[in-house]
């Protein structure tokens, strides 16, 4: 409302202001007096002092009715240095001013230095105001080598003031020299907050820099070098190690400030505080100038289009979109995901652009070859024109798009993995999900949306007529590792922290998930639940504990006396000294041979020329994306890796190092497995404990049944022999 009053007040809408100043003053607000009074100096400065006047009169009476009496009287004060007043005027101030000050014991001798005993003059008023400033608590200048300090003390009887100077050293001066030789700083003035209101600046620093660099400029009427603007909030407001950030952030501010001007060059700017601020057109205008790319001009337009309330205004800005995104489609030399930024912001308020944007989706997530890179996606400048370029995949992709997108799911990044499932599904496309959870359900740490996503779609039914849909039970035993890896890393990773209260919800909320997966679960099925939780940590949420402690003390209550999990259910990876020495081999060549090789390509790319528009470029970072991410995974699971021949490997249970003999209930067909790491799998009859195939089996003996996965859906089997292997 208060920022409302001073745009009415700057455009001159007099019929809006007096409305919108009747409102306001029903409910005054004492915080707000700085923005009635900027209102009233604009009214003031438009030779409109008798309107300035009776505002001011009905906020200052609206005040003082709420006994706000120090915001009336600070109105009242500043109305009259603009020379807006009458005696109904001067009484009120002259009646605000014995009730505020009255009582401290400098006010019979400041009342009679200023001449107001005598007289209520406007002269006496003023003066008054002036030597009030130099009582305590204020603070006070000394250009000549003092420096600023507060006011501590006033004797009214020897007319002595003492000042605490920044320096921390205290002084006592005669009230006539610190008239004659010292300046009252207003409450705002930089040099007062840095005594005063340190922390409302350092607040600045951080959420509105720009506003901090006005306050900087004032100093230097209006205008401050870099130079200047260091030497005066360093390090007194921002910490000479946080300053290369704060300069970056002010800079950026300046930028789109409508009261700033930018002048000078980058690395040596001069601000100036404009008389009038911008308007909003010419404001982001100016703002575009300092942007380096297209993707950061679409991003500011974005912020200014946001900011427009006025139709035409908005007009205005979006026609300036146009001639920017066209000019760059015709210059030919911009990237595709920053043309696909403009032509995304263009049809996402009603227009189009000479090219459609499914075209430049095409281009921007197709190789050569034809081959989708998902990760494209994120070169995209906004998470608004991510999402929106989602929508656009049926026509960007043709016919088959659903698979083109399903197949490759693993590698679309989070920013929009959500949106291109939901796509899916909303599409009736999303049982093409299903084949993804066999290869992800083993690494809830690389894949914890894309889990989580699945889990969700299998809740909600998706996947409910298709032959490979996992067992309840399969899907409450992933996920609750997707809660424990989530859990370890939610205080340092905030995604995992919001992911992990969704999955919360996903398995004790409305949708049931794991009151279905605990509805008939066996006794070790759930004691594999108890061994995930227990090892998740205390801060594992309670809501999953206490539904599977309620199962665990009505069916199987013996679970939380065993002292220790099966080895397999800890939080390592278990292969065999060949599976180890694979693995280190592949590490090997990945780190020695193939990304070495890579940053040969990058450089021979970058050899090419612009970069804006060069596959091959292009090309090689998406391979060095690709490599740098495998290495870092391999290498965190080398360093995880346990030998199976170093466990106590059991006789009479399926575990890890095991060969197991099946028979298939339905059928009688026998089959045999043995039971290794993920890095032991050379032939078709050995499989990944941590498989969904090997899950279902893991401890359980000879005569027991259990579930696997198979293409026809899941396969009933027996266990009919188990040999140790290792």
């Amino acid at each position: 409302m208060t920022n409302d009053l001073v745009q009415l007040a700057r455009s001159l809408q007099f019929d809006a202001l007096e409305t919108a100043w009747g409102q306001a003053a029903k409910a005054p607000r004492p915080e707000d007096t700085g923005a009635y009074a900027t209102a009233i100096d604009l009214l003031c400065e438009q030779d409109m002092a008798s309107r300035a006047l009776g505002l001011a009169s009905a906020m200052i009476e609206a005040l003082a009715a709420n006994d706000d009496t120090e915001a009336a009287m600070e109105l009242g004060f500043r109305v009259m240095r603009r020379s807006a007043h009458n005696d109904a005027l001067t009484r009120t101030v002259v009646g605000l001013i014995e009730k505020r000050y009255g009582g401290e014991s400098w006010f019979p001798l400041l009342r009679e230095r200023a001449g107001l005993h005598t007289s209520t003059s406007v002269q006496a008023i003023l003066e008054f105001d002036r030597l009030r400033r130099y009582t305590k608590g204020h603070v006070v200048y000394h250009g000549a080598g003092w420096g600023e300090g507060q006011v501590e003390d006033f004797s009214s009887a020897t007319q002595e003031t003492t000042i605490k100077f920044a320096s921390g050293r205290s002084e006592a001066f005669p009230l006539d020299t610190l008239l004659s030789r010292f300046k009252a700083l207003d409450a705002d003035d930089l040099r007062a907050m840095k005594l005063q209101q340190r922390e409302t600046l350092q607040r600045e620093a951080a959420e509105a820099p720009s506003r901090l660099l006005r306050r900087a400029a004032a100093l230097y009427r209006g205008t401050i070098t870099s130079a200047q603007v260091k030497s005066e909030l360093c390090p007194s407001v921002v910490d000479e190690k946080a300053w290369p950030t704060f300069w970056r952030r002010v800079k950026t501010a300046a930028a789109k400030d409508p009261w700033l001007k930018v002048e000078g060059s980058p690395t040596r700017p001069v601000f100036v505080v404009r008389d009038k601020p911008v308007g909003l057109v010419e404001e982001a205008s100016a703002a575009l100038r300092h942007q380096n790319d297209l993707g950061q001009r679409i991003g500011v337009l974005r912020e200014y289009l946001a900011r427009g309330q006025d139709e035409e205004v908005r007009s205005q800005i979006l026609g300036l979109a146009t001639k920017v995104v066209e000019q760059a489609i015709e210059e030919k030399r911009a990237t595709h995901a920053h043309i696909l930024d403009g032509i995304l912001f263009l049809e996402e308020n009603g227009l189009r652009a000479s090219i459609p944007a499914a075209d430049e989706l095409r281009a921007l997530l197709r190789k050569d070859d034809g081959s989708l890179v998902p990760t494209a996606i994120d070169r995209l400048a906004t998470q608004a024109s991510r999402a929106h370029a989602i929508e656009l995949l049926p026509a960007a992709l043709g016919e088959n798009w659903a698979d083109q997108c399903a197949v490759v799911l693993t590698e679309w990044p989070n920013s929009v993995l959500e949106n291109v499932v939901d796509k899916l599904v909303a599409t009736g496309n999303g049982a093409l999900c299903l084949p993804m959870w066999d290869r992800v359900a083993p690494y809830p740490n690389r894949f914890p949306l894309l889990l989580y996503l699945l889990g969700k779609l299998h809740c909600d039914g998706v996947f409910t007529d298709h032959p490979q849909n996992p067992q309840p039970v399969a899907i409450g035993r992933v996920l609750l590792h997707l809660g424990r890896v989530l859990n370890a890393d939610r205080k340092k990773n905030a995604m995992h922290s919001r992911l992990l209260g969704r999955l919360t919800s996903l398995l004790t909320g409305k949708r049931g998930l794991l009151n279905r997966a605990l509805d008939g679960i066996s006794r070790d099925d759930l004691a594999q639940y108890v061994g995930i939780c227990v090892r998740a940590g205390e801060d594992f949420p309670q809501e999953i504990v206490d539904m599977i402690d309620r199962v665990v003390a009505a069916h199987h209550p013996d679970i939380h006396a065993r002292p220790e999990l099966p080895f397999w259910e800890r939080d390592q990876v278990y292969t065999t000294r060949e599976g180890l020495r694979r693995i280190r081999d592949d590490y090997r060549v990945l780190v020695d041979e193939k990304i070495p090789a890579n940053s040969k390509a990058i450089g021979a790319a970058a050899a090419l020329g612009d970069l804006s528009e060069n596959s091959e470029w292009e090309s090689a970072m998406e391979e060095q994306r690709n490599l740098t991410g495998r290495a870092q995974d391999m290498d965190q699971l080398i360093r995880s890796a346990r030998l199976i021949e170093e466990q106590d490997v059991p006789d009479d249970r399926v575990a890890p190092g095991t060969r197991v003999t099946l028979v298939e209930v339905a059928s009688g067909q026998r089959s045999a497995y043995r039971v290794l790491g993920p890095w032991d799998i050379v032939d078709d009859h050995t499989i990944n404990y941590l498989a969904p195939m090997a899950q279902g089996l893991l401890g359980k003996g000879v005569g027991e049944e259990a579930e696997m996965p198979s293409p026809q859906g899941p396969v009933r089997v027996r266990i009919e022999a188990i040999e140790r292997i290792v």
